[in-house]
């Protein structure tokens, strides 16, 4: 029986390690921009670091149009754009004719990881998709070399400098975190990428998915602001982790996520967002977590997160919801910004 096929748009760290783990269950298409092709030429090696091994990925194609494969039913695209570039134009043109691909194959959905507003809704109208056939996907971490990541000092120093991407599975070996608003897709995604003998698939929290990111968001821009290192330097920031934990509180209490969040506005404090985000540093070992956050959230995808919460405190204000810590934050953080 031949597999199935997942075009994953992207071949970033993301989509690489996410592709090889996926490509033991599907056949696997990279869709790239024109004339990058040449780039992801295969063979590409990842570098496990949980298991300090490097791995060779090699069983993939690229393509540079969607109209390289007209002729062909996917089982799933695999999106893997930021929330700023997928909002460009550029990031738009992409989407609108991935859409134009899958469009008429109804079992053909989309898994996707970018982050900010109402990012559903402008996937389906952007797709020309319904909403029923999206559903948002959490990665693992990785990234492309750089000095700005120590390598663990346990670490198979030859197969480190050789990888083109670096990984860290999350907790409990898992790949990927997906969201069920659509079980039969979701399920069928988890059975195929469970066909590797590495990694697996959980499911985000059935609680509003937007809603969730917002609380890695805030504390991500507030840990920023405050200048990045090991995550407990910035909780002991007082001043600074008491105006993040206040902003998270004003984000939760909108309006948008209803009665849960203003629940959970009272119910994440200090202690148990701090319990969070420590745990989660703890489970990314032996990648060193404060210096991926900074090289990812304090640089690549820094206006994105910046962009999320001012949207989200100009619909608060709209609404008449006091914004004030999340402004506060947010001017914060862009000093920083306006200082490197």
């Amino acid at each position: 029986m031949s597999k199935p096929k997942i075009l994953i748009i992207g071949a970033g760290a993301v989509g690489l390690a996410q592709g090889y783990h996926l490509s033991t269950g599907a056949e696997i298409t990279y869709l790239v921009r024109p004339g990058r092709k040449p780039a992801f030429v295969a063979p590409k090696r990842l570098y496990d670091y949980k298991a300090n091994t490097l791995r060779t990925f090699e069983s993939y194609r690229v393509i540079e149009s969607p109209r390289e494969v007209s002729s062909e039913t996917f089982f799933c695209v695999f999106d893997t754009l930021d929330g700023a570039t997928a909002r460009s134009d550029s990031g738009r043109s992409t989407l609108s004719a991935v859409g134009d691909l899958i469009r008429d194959h109804a079992d053909t959905f989309v898994v996707f990881d970018a982050v900010g507003l109402d990012m559903k809704d402008y996937y389906a109208s952007t797709m020309g998709i319904s909403k029923d056939r999206l559903l948002l996907g959490l990665s693992m971490l990785a990234h492309q070399p750089t000095d700005k990541i120590s390598a663990p000092p346990a670490a198979n120093q030859e197969h480190a400098t050789q990888a083109d991407l670096l990984y860290s599975s999350l907790s409990g070996d898992q790949g990927l975190m997906i969201s069920k608003s659509n079980p039969v897709h979701a399920a069928a995604f988890m059975e195929v990428y469970g066909k590797n003998s590495l990694l697996g698939v959980s499911y985000v929290p059935p609680i509003n998915e937007e809603m969730l990111l917002t609380m890695t968001i805030a504390v991500m821009v507030g840990w920023h602001a405050h200048g990045w290192g090991p995550l407990q330097g910035f909780i002991d920031n007082s001043d600074l982790w008491s105006l993040t934990i206040k902003a998270q509180k004003e984000i939760l209490a909108l309006p948008r996520y209803g009665w849960l969040g203003y629940f959970m506005s009272f119910i994440m404090g200090s202690y148990l967002t701090a319990k969070l985000h420590l745990s989660t540093e703890a489970q990314a070992q032996p990648l060193v977590y404060h210096e991926f956050n900074k090289f990812h959230h304090g640089a690549k995808v820094l206006q994105q997160d910046l962009d999320f919460l001012q949207d989200l405190v100009e619909q608060g204000e709209k609404e008449k919801h006091k914004m004030t810590a999340v402004k506060r934050l947010i001017q914060a953080a862009e000093k920083v910004k306006a200082d490197k």
